[in-house]
């Protein structure tokens, strides 16, 4: 088996692969974003690389939600420093718009769609780097809005392109609501989109790595969606006219075509990555274990890791349960062998600090490889509620990370 896919996959290499659970794509994106080359110094270099990650990961989820003025960047990193992580997952995009100035996308809701006075994106990578540390540009991949009523702006997908998103059989979008709403990524603008904005990251900005999460079909809370979406006509129509079939002849082989469909997406972005920043690592947050996430959602991640479209896949095993956490990461290190299996703790869940060292534990004992979700848990207390289950998680991340300076 090749390391990478250099070239487009045809679509009988496709149906090969997706038999056995092995699905990556079979067509190129344009990024579309200028030509390709960086406009931030470093970004022409990555200095801080080490094959793309640093041997252990110790990494922390920074949501869009954490930080919004200036100072609470810096703020943000300062403390991600002193916890003695080493990897800050940075949220740039979450539903359809974005935490800088860009040409793709609009302001994000965080800052009422407008800009903010200052790039957050570039403050965090600088003040990142003069620390030592690597920051992975985390973007929500298929969520294109959430809320119950639709977004202001006119160039928000929502508003921009009513096509791009899951439509049933009457031609229906999924309905607003409390989750998100997500894109179609059987329909090509909406890969090429896609792969358009973490162009647009990789080359303007110096990360270390664009780091996908919701790269799966997020339709949680919507009862039998995944008999009822990607049934409009144009969908119906691509598929058969690549296999032939409509999608009540085979189940299993409708699934799996679904499936590649966001493994194109995946695989789109790594040729992009290694056209235009070969030093950028592609890693991406998955469902709690590979059965349940292509079992619910379609999510084909361990097989991305052992194909080497992603150099590396952080399990969202959120559990209070060390027995638990154990499992679901060994499905994956046995599904994908000697590939990088970085596990994510749900720290925010975790009250008893016998279960967050026993975690923490099964971590080191494997390598050291850890992710913590997310910085809310680990934050200094302040006034919140949880202020004692933060200051244990906090001392508990001393004891595996080492000494660290004293936060101010």
């Amino acid at each position: 088996m090749i390391a990478r896919f250099a070239q487009p996959l045809s679509l009988a290499a496709l149906a090969l692969l997706a038999t056995s659970m092995l699905m990556p794509g079979c067509t190129q994106g344009n990024g579309g974003v200028g030509d390709g080359k960086p406009t931030h110094p470093q970004a022409a270099g990555n200095v801080l690389a080490m094959n793309r990650l640093p041997k252990p990961v110790r990494g922390v989820w920074v949501a869009r939600f954490h930080y919004k003025t200036a100072e609470d960047v810096v703020r943000v990193i300062d403390q991600c420093a002193r916890l003695g992580f080493n990897t800050v997952f940075w949220q740039v995009r979450g539903q359809g718009a974005v935490c800088y100035p860009s040409q793709i996308e609009p302001w994000a809701e965080t800052y009422d769609f407008q800009s903010p006075g200052f790039d957050p994106l570039m403050l965090a990578c600088d003040e990142a780097h003069r620390r030592g540390m690597r920051l992975e540009a985390w973007m929500n991949v298929m969520p294109g809005w959430k809320g119950p009523r639709a977004p202001a702006p006119p160039n928000q997908l929502w508003n921009a392109h009513p096509d791009w998103f899951l439509t049933d059989a009457r031609g229906q979008r999924q309905p607003l609501g409390e989750f998100y709403v997500i894109l179609n990524p059987a329909l090509p603008e909406v890969r090429n989109h896609i792969v358009s904005v973490a162009q647009e990251i990789a080359t303007r900005y110096p990360v270390d790595g664009i780091h996908f999460d919701y790269v799966r079909y997020a339709w949680d809370t919507e009862p039998q969606a995944r008999n009822i979406y990607m049934r409009d006509p144009r969908t119906l129509d691509i598929y058969r006219r690549e296999t032939g079939r409509g999608p009540d002849d085979d189940v299993a082989a409708w699934d799996a075509w679904r499936a590649n469909q966001i493994t194109r997406i995946v695989h789109e972005t790594r040729l992009m990555l290694d056209r235009v920043r070969p030093q950028v690592a592609l890693t991406g947050a998955v469902w709690r274990n590979p059965q349940l996430g292509y079992g619910s959602y379609l999510q084909n991640a361990s097989a991305w890791l052992r194909s080497g479209l992603m150099d590396a896949i952080m399990p969202m095993a959120y559990t209070a349960k060390p027995q638990q956490f154990d499992s679901d990461i060994a499905m994956y290190r046995s599904a994908a062998p000697g590939k990088r299996v970085v596990p994510g703790i749900g720290a925010y869940l975790i009250k008893d600090a016998g279960a967050f060292r026993a975690e923490m534990a099964s971590c080191a004992n494997a390598g050291g490889d850890v992710a913590i979700y997310a910085y809310e848990s680990v934050a200094p207390p302040g006034s919140a509620k949880d202020g004692p289950q933060r200051e244990m998680r906090r001392a508990i991340l001393g004891e595996f990370f080492g000494p660290r300076p004293r936060a101010q």
